[in-house]
């Protein structure tokens, strides 16, 4: 018999820097923050609680996050919780600097065809490893699969984080092989702990008007 935990993995709503293309990492200012299109679009994720049963929220500590779960559960009783964990990993001296500037003077710390900044990118930008990152992120998902068994537990992050709790799950995959999801999509997973069995049930799907996750 398998007992899954079901994650589901939301992205932000849009922010002023994502407008401008700039990389946000752990940048917490108002550039930040949610735009009006991000906070309209989160209030969709409210038709959540109607048609699922979601049993714990757990937020980034980043405002664009933290603004975005409190949107998402303003009519429910649930807690959002805060979990350091779930930050978007750090880039370093390139926190809140376009993307395009980055590419032009940094070619070869970029991906291509995702668009997005390589692991060797430390050399330069003195940012968080992927490594320590990936280690952190996978924490939060193994303690909460072993407290919560049998859940469904919904997680509003980062795309960094989103794909690489993602490729986690192929266990051998690393995240820069998936393009980032966009803002306010939603991946799901399931954890068995005791089988160790992972499942990805979708990736960066657009939210579903009836709220059916």
């Amino acid at each position: 018999m398998v007992f899954y935990d079901n994650f589901f993995l939301i992205r932000h709503g849009e922010t002023y820097a994502n407008r401008l293309d700039y990389i946000q990492g752990t940048l917490n200012n108002d550039l930040t923050l949610l735009t009006e299109r991000g906070k309209i679009e989160a209030q969709n994720y409210q038709k959540v609680f109607i048609n699922n049963q979601i049993d714990y929220v757990y937020v980034s500590p980043l405002k664009r996050a933290i603004k975005t779960g409190e949107i998402i559960c303003a009519h429910t009783d649930i807690k959002v919780q805060i979990d350091q964990r779930l930050s978007e990993i750090s880039y370093g001296t390139w926190n809140g600097v376009a993307i395009n500037v980055l590419k032009a003077q940094y070619a070869a710390y970029f991906d291509l065809e995702t668009n997005d900044v390589r692991p060797h990118s430390i050399e330069v930008s003195n940012g968080e490893s992927f490594a320590h990152a990936r280690e952190r992120i996978w924490s939060f998902i193994q303690e909460i699969a072993k407290k919560y068994p049998q859940k469904n537990i919904l997680l509003v992050t980062h795309g960094w984080v989103i794909k690489n709790i993602v490729s986690l799950c192929l266990k051998n995959v690393d995240g820069v092989v998936f393009k980032n999801p966009q803002n306010l999509s939603v991946s799901k997973i399931q954890i068995d702990l005791l089988l160790n069995q992972r499942k990805i049930c979708y990736y960066n799907r657009p939210f579903i008007g009836t709220g059916v996750l």
